[in-house]
Parts: structure tokens; sequence; C-alpha cells
């Protein structure tokens, strides 16, 4: 038994925003390095100064609730609302996809700091020393005919303007601690941000593979961010759209350095929430099949001992699966990494109305592993057919060795349960882990 194929269409249309150029890699350990960064989404206060861009409730300036990572389980039709996400709006980003460690990069944080100057568009390789080219504000950035000097920021802040406007180039002025008004505790004035989206280079018609146009901030060879508005106003006045950065990986929890390559991907995937590295993407039988009926990618009290689980409600060939978008290049590859033996996982069926709510294993539930980039797809096992090892709070422990997935394992980057009943199925998963091998590594970077 393999995943579907129509489900499979549906994850290879969220993840194709792929490019085949990757920014250039200095070094691989941790520390800062330079980047830059525009900014989507926005408070209705800022954007409807800029109705020309496009209709309300977004303005033309997108928004950070659709991530290509999954977390963020709004759909189109509820509209712009904050009100239920699993990490704060200001932590909300994307990396661009030709960022040099783009694969595996959903979840994974990362501390941001502002550097005032000429805003890079681009390096210029061709005397053999990187050097940097100024990014060109002809290109449509600017907004003709607004007088940016009244338009303020989240809190009453004018900018400090541009003095090479009229050099269609853009000196971007950071805001200083005192300039923060108490925003920031940091002295330098960083941020910490989730990656919770991608940022692609071209965009693509999502009911095919046509290219529909490109995305030129997201192109290059200069590693890019797109932050939440409500980051990037922390960092500067957001009148400026672009500013040149300082970026470092860092521990989701304890904000510790990371090594910068190969990104960090955490052999958890699902502990109290999705973890660093895995994209959470629930899916119905085909793209244009039935809607998943309940999404959510944290139910409290659901869990082991009363933690955080996953629930969702899918139909007949729905599921849900758990990518390390990219990650079968050479120095991520999960299922390799630590040496690890074993997948191992606690699951209950619940109900559509009281998810969360429930117990034992869920009848007609398979598993499998793969890589729908490559459309690769490995034996699917019954969960009833897994070992069984003890019960919380209403979930089974389960665990099966890798190998009998019958996988070639440096191609494999995603987990996937799926639903093979012929009507719906309800069910939460909770300690979703890779074990067996050596202990977790997160490559600490000793040098802060």
């Amino acid at each position: 038994m393999t995943m579907k194929g129509a489900a499979a269409i549906l994850l290879l249309l969220a993840l194709v925003d792929t490019a085949s150029a990757i920014a250039p890699v200095t070094n691989a350990t941790g520390g800062w390095r330079a980047g830059r960064a525009t900014f989507y989404g926005g408070s209705q206060q800022y954007l409807q100064n800029f109705p020309a861009r496009g209709p309300p409730p977004e303005y033309g300036f997108g928004t950070p609730l659709y991530g290509s990572c999954g977390y963020l389980s709004q759909v189109g039709s509820q509209g712009v609302d904050f009100s239920d996400l699993p990490f704060p709006v200001d932590m909300l980003s994307a990396v661009a996809n030709i960022n040099d460690d783009y694969p595996g990069s959903c979840g994974r944080c990362y501390e941001i700091k502002c550097s005032t100057g000429i805003v890079t568009g681009n390096y210029s390789t061709t005397t053999g020393t990187p050097t940097a080219i100024p990014y060109n504000t002809s290109t449509g950035f600017i907004e003709p005919g607004l007088n940016y000097d009244t338009v303020v920021d989240d809190y009453n802040r004018k900018w400090n303007g541009n003095p090479l406007m009229s050099q269609n180039e853009l000196f971007t002025q950071c805001w200083n601690g005192s300039q923060t008004l108490g925003l920031l505790n940091e002295p330098d004035n960083s941020i910490y941000v989730h990656v919770t989206d991608n940022c692609p280079c071209l965009q693509y018609d999502h009911d095919s593979t046509t290219i529909t146009g490109d995305n030129p901030p997201c192109c290059g060879n200069v590693n890019h961010f797109d932050l939440s508005y409500y980051g990037f106003e922390k960092l500067a006045h957001p009148n400026y759209g672009l500013m040149n950065l300082q970026f470092r990986p860092v521990d989701c929890y304890t904000k510790v350095p990371l090594d910068y390559l190969p990104g960090y991907i955490n052999e958890t995937i699902y502990g109290d929430n999705i973890e660093t590295g895995w994209a959470w993407y629930p899916f119905p039988a085909a793209p244009a099949a039935n809607a998943v009926n309940n999404k959510q990618l944290q139910v409290q009290g659901a869990g082991v001992g009363g933690s955080n689980a996953t629930c969702v409600d899918v139909n007949s060939e729905g599921g849900l699966s758990l990518v390390s978008r990219l990650a079968n290049t050479t120095g991520y590859q999960p299922f390799l990494a630590n040496n690890a033996t074993t997948l191992s996982f606690y699951v209950k069926q619940t109900s559509a109305a009281n998810i969360g709510t429930g117990s034992g294993v869920p009848a007609g539930l398979s598993v499998s592993i793969g890589n729908s980039e490559q459309a690769y797809y490995c034996t699917g096992l019954p969960l009833t057919s897994l070992t069984a090892s003890g019960v919380s709070n209403g979930l089974t422990h389960l665990s099966v060795p890798i190998s009998q997935f019958n996988c070639n394992l440096p191609l494999v980057d995603e987990l996937s349960f799926q639903n093979t009943n012929a009507g719906a199925l309800q069910f939460c998963l909770d300690d979703i882990a890779l074990t067996g091998g050596s202990p977790a590594d997160p490559h600490m970077y000793s040098s802060v």
C-alpha cells in the first residue's frame, strides 16, 4: 500500500515553489551573516494608506496566515484572523527558496537584526570578489504619488526618509534601542523569527506547474527573509519595505546559536508542537475533493500526559503528512540522521464531535514514508499491525523499524498517515520521533 497519487499531487503543489539556484555559501558554521528582508501582511491602520495596491483587507501586501509550512490552518475564505496562531505574529516569517539553508527550513528559528545602509539587490561576482549592487527601487517598489511622510507605523512613528530616492536606491535607517520605545529587551535590537512559509523566486499557477511571474526580492544570490509586518516594524519603519540584515540560526527554545549548514532538523517530528525542520500538511483525497473536515496543529490536553496533540478529521484517502521539504539533500536526510532505526509515535481515535477525546488505535489508518517532491513512495503499514507498548491519555504507543518501509532512505523526507477506510476518520498523534540512534545534536555553535 502506498500513499494515494491524488494526495501526493496536493502535497507537490504545496511544495512546487522551489528553485534550483541556491545563494552562495561562504562558510557552514554558525555566527552572523548578511542577508536582506521584506515584509508581508500588516495592520489595517497601516495598510489602508495603500488602496492602489489592492483591495482590503490585504491591500496587495499578502498575509502570513496561509504559510506553505501548513502550521497556520486558516483558509482564504476565513479572512485575516490572527486570533489562533501557534507562534507570536511578529515571529511569523518566510525564507527565500534560494537561501543556502532552505532545505528543511520549516519550523527553523533565526535571530535577526537590521543593518543601516544602502539595501543590496544582488552581489556581482564578475571580479571574483562579491560586490553589493544596490536594490533598484524603480522596479515598482515605491508607491507613486504617496506622501510617505504622513504614513506612521503602529507605534505612531514617522519614517526617517530615503535620501537616495532620486537615484532609485534605498537607504534604510534601522531603529536603535531608544527608538523602539521599549518594545524589545535585546540591547542590539534583534528579533527572533520562526519559519512558517517560503518566499518563492518563481510564482506558479497552483493548478499546474505553469510559471506566472517572479518575485525579485526572493531571487538572486542574497539570502532573503520575508518577515511579518509586525516583526519588520520592530527593526525599521515599514515604509522602507526592505532592509539589509544580519541573521543567525538559533535553537527555538533556548535561543542558543546553531551551526548554519546543514540546517538543523529535529529527529522529534512532533512533541508539544511541530518541531524544527518539519512542515504539517493535512490533506484531502485530492486537491479538488472535499476539504479536510477539521485540522488542529495543537489540541491542548489531548496529548501524552495531558500535553498537546495534533488531530485531524479526514475523509477516505485523506490524511496527515509531516514533511522536511527538500531535505533529501546531502547533509540533511532526516531518516538517516543520527542513525535512527525506529519510528515511534502515540495515536488515538477521536471523534468529529469532540476532537481530541478518545482512545484506541484507529482501524484503517496506515503509515508510510517517502518523498512527494520526487513522487517516491514506500511500503505503507496498517497501524493495527505495529507493535504497541503502553497507553497514555487514551493514546497508544506504537513503533516500527524504519527498515520495514523498504525505502531508499537518502531520498526520504516525509512521513504520512492515511485513512484507508471508505468513510471519514478522526485521529490524534503525539510524540512522533525517529529513535534508536545517537542522541540529538542540534549542532550548537560555541562562538556566540
